[in-house]
């Protein structure tokens, strides 16, 4: 035999050696340990019966998805004498978006008018002017100022008119 598998053969000797069939010191141990050291686990509860449920909406509109313009068209009681807005004119782009989902990024100055750069929530950039329209609120821009647009809006309010709110765009740099 060579003298590597000598050594090795000495220490898995050795290492037998050291253990011995006399384990009841250590079987004591875990029998108390298990005595004294109860866990407690509480019992799963019961899941909740399954009732089935027939979907019924198939035809209807997806609640995931916005709904179409004509379902948001305003009803006006044109027989009140009360502020109204005008639904004869033609609607601009800005006119779908909220006012919080528009950004004033700019404005440019052309032949001694001021136009206002507008992003959208998509990121197109359009220029309006005073006068022109834009949120869902039948807002009109009354002024532009280099970094401010006071809009003013038509809110209805329940009874068939409609109160004017004063809203104002801040140029944002973001």
């Amino acid at each position: 035999m060579n003298r590597l598998t000598l050594c090795f053969l000495c220490f898995v000797l050795l290492a037998l050696s050291g253990c011995s069939k006399d384990r009841a010191d250590l079987e004591l141990f875990v029998t108390t340990t298990k005595a004294q050291h109860v866990a407690h686990i509480p019992a799963i509860k019961q899941p909740p019966k399954f009732e089935h449920f027939a979907y019924q909406a198939e035809l209807l509109r997806s609640p995931f998805s916005p709904p179409s313009r004509e379902l948001t068209e305003e009803v006006i009681d044109s027989s009140k004498n009360c502020l109204q807005p005008d639904l004869s004119r033609r609607k601009s782009r800005l006119e779908t978006y909220a006012l919080d989902n528009l950004k004033m990024r700019g404005s440019i100055t052309q032949d001694n008018r001021i136009w206002a750069l507008i992003e959208t929530s998509d990121g197109s950039i359009y220029r309006s002017g005073t006068g022109q329209y834009l949120g869902l609120y039948h807002g009109q821009i009354v002024r532009i100022l280099g970094k401010r647009i006071d809009i003013i809006e038509l809110i209805p309010d329940g009874s068939g008119c409609w109160t004017e709110r004063i809203s104002t765009m801040e140029l944002t740099s973001e």
